[in-house]
């Protein structure tokens, strides 16, 4: 009898096959809180994100005795809830669209989301991150538009025996061109990091769409690293192996004191798990960009940076770069690192324009007090300085002892703060006052609502830019 031939049989074999693999396959998926494959596949999912921006964070920790929430959309503790199962989790009002930092503390133990890998490393900060956009967020949302370039260059600072790394910006049509461009040096506050302005700030995308629309001059925004050390404990070794190869003294990194009683909480120096929200909660409107602003009231001025002796330049430093500095808010490592190091990589790099009419300086919180301190202190150099929520200002007895020449000198000094900010208020305001006693024009703005955080950075770079080289 005539057999049927091989390829004949096949339809009827992979038919066969397919009923006897099917029932596995189907075993074998994740189920849908597992995050599917290729996704989260923790059967613990954290954020979830529902479709009115309602979000439910989520801990798996069955033996902890207490959770909580802690953001930047909040500045209130939120307590989470145990289940039976061991989760922990707190579900929030709609949020209104944003872009949000947040993290746990377990029984003091401050964690970011261990089932989202969309984190935030820094120096000395962990932290989680969840992507809202929405209405309103459309001037910091990545939108299609023509995008800059982010580059990022490793450098030696042989003074200090560290390796550092700068990120710059260059704006869209930068590779192909020849012309030069005017330079911003954005400056990131203590515990953070070079990439701290792109990566939570999100600075190259606020660019973009302010060069999409026409209403900043394009630029280049050049982002270093502002510490002296990593505050990250795993380089320890690496820093003092350079230092001891550059014959620099070794950075003694004293672990802090732990307290006797009372909780004990986690991080590396310069965070300690403190809120840094906005005072604005659940389901209240982030401000939108220049929004909130109160206008100057001029009242008596308080407090003066000062700087004092210091080492000697590097070789192809600045003409006027400092030979060291001190003094409160000073920063004598990062005076000396930006203009003999940075700054000449950067003009020998990028085709830049060298004149003080296109060098910024701005900064936030700590960065707000370098670029003050820079920039006020160094006229000959540049002609823009902000100060985004500076817990104090350096470099105010340059300008305040002649202030008619300050006025010549300057072409914008700005200053802003979030009206609820604990740690920077206060300092800002004096700035302000200061400057204002003494007659040195400059911009002012409080936000009402505001706090510590990149809820408002972000829109004073927006505000702050267009402003720049005009």
């Amino acid at each position: 009898m005539h057999q049927p031939s091989l390829l004949r049989r096949l339809p009827v074999l992979a038919v066969a096959l397919s009923f006897l693999v099917a029932p596995a396959a189907v075993r074998a998926q994740p189920d849908r809180g597992g995050g599917g494959i290729g996704g989260n596949t923790h059967r613990v999912r954290s954020p979830d994100i529902g479709a009115d921006y309602r979000v439910t964070f989520r801990l798996l920790a069955p033996n902890a005795q207490s959770v909580n929430l802690m953001s930047d959309f909040t500045g209130d503790t939120l307590k989470m809830t145990k289940a039976e199962n061991g989760v922990w989790s707190y579900t929030t009002d709609a949020l209104k669209p944003g872009y949000y930092q947040y993290w746990f503390e377990m029984d003091g133990l401050t964690m970011p989301d261990p089932v989202n890998s969309y984190v935030r490393p820094a120096s000395g900060v962990y932290k989680s991150q969840i992507d809202l956009p929405g209405a309103g967020t459309e001037w910091m949302d990545f939108r299609d538009v023509p995008h800059g370039t982010l580059n990022e260059h490793w450098y030696l600072n042989k003074q200090n025996g560290t390796a550092r790394r700068v990120v710059i910006y260059t704006p869209p049509g930068y590779n192909k061109g020849t012309e030069s461009y005017p330079v911003v040096y954005l400056l990131h506050g203590n515990a953070d990091y070079e990439r701290g302005w792109t990566q939570t700030g999100r600075a190259n995308l606020i660019m973009d769409n302010l060069l999409a629309e026409g209403k900043a001059a394009p630029a280049i925004i050049v982002m270093p690293f502002g510490h002296d050390v990593s505050g990250t404990t795993g380089k320890y070794a690496e820093v003092n192996f350079l230092q001891n190869e550059f014959g620099v003294n070794p950075t003694n990194f004293t672990a802090p004191p732990l307290p006797a009683t009372g909780p004990i909480t986690s991080g590396s120096a310069g965070f300690t798990g403190t809120r840094a929200g906005n005072s604005f909660g659940p389901g209240a409107a982030p401000a939108a960009p220049g929004a909130g602003a109160r206008g100057p009231a001029a009242s008596g001025g308080r407090g003066a940076g000062t700087r004092g002796p210091g080492a000697p330049g590097a070789p192809g430093a600045l003409a006027g770069a400092p030979r060291g500095g001190g003094g409160p808010g000073a920063a004598s490592y990062m005076e000396n690192d930006l203009l003999n190091l940075v700054v000449p990589l950067v003009e020998k790099e990028y085709r830049v324009k060298t004149d003080k009419a296109s060098r910024a300086i701005v900064g936030y919180s700590m960065g707000g007090m370098q670029a003050t301190t820079i920039g006020l202190t160094h006229p000959e150099l540049f002609a823009y300085v902000g100060a985004f929520s500076a817990p104090s200002g350096g470099g105010l007895n340059r300008v305040t002892a002649d202030p008619a020449k300050a006025n010549q000198d300057f072409k914008l000094i700005w200053v802003g703060v979030g009206t609820e900010d604990t740690t920077a208020y206060t300092g800002s305001k004096n700035l302000h006052e200061t400057l204002a006693a003494a007659g040195v024009k400059h911009e002012w703005v409080e936000s009402p609502g505001y706090r510590h955080d990149y809820q408002i950075w972000r829109i004073y770079l927006h505000d702050v830019l267009p402003k720049l080289f005009k």
